[in-house]
């Protein structure tokens, strides 16, 4: 039997609208006691997001291309459900960019092992 783990909010939704620059850097917090190690992300614009975690000082997001390791996570176009990511403990930074113009709005949720 696989063992399945529950996921549960532990902080505000925010959103950040997306466009063909790489973001500021948007600060993400929790507001729990818990140790916070993951995010859910959810892309509703109609153009590929490269996303990219880090401290205060976290460089540019960019696309990943042929042979390169940029730490950057890709979310897919119009998705229907969150993609639930490992990230750097709460608080961390977050930046991203589109692959076009746009814009797109991406939602973003700290959320918690409650297992």
């Amino acid at each position: 039997m696989a063992a399945s783990s529950v996921q549960r909010n532990a902080g505000v939704t925010t959103a950040i609208s997306v466009t063909a620059t790489s973001s500021a850097a948007i600060l993400i917090d929790d507001n729990t006691n818990d140790q916070i190690n993951y995010v859910a992300l959810l892309n509703t614009g109609s153009t590929t997001v490269a996303v990219k975690f880090g401290d205060a000082n976290v460089g540019a997001a960019v696309f990943p291309v042929s042979g390169t390791t940029t730490g950057d996570y890709v979310l897919p176009p119009l998705m229907t459900v969150p993609l639930i990511l490992a990230c750097p403990t709460t608080p961390f930074y977050v930046r991203m960019i589109g692959s076009v113009a746009g814009p797109a709005i991406v939602y973003v949720t700290p959320v918690a092992d409650q297992s």
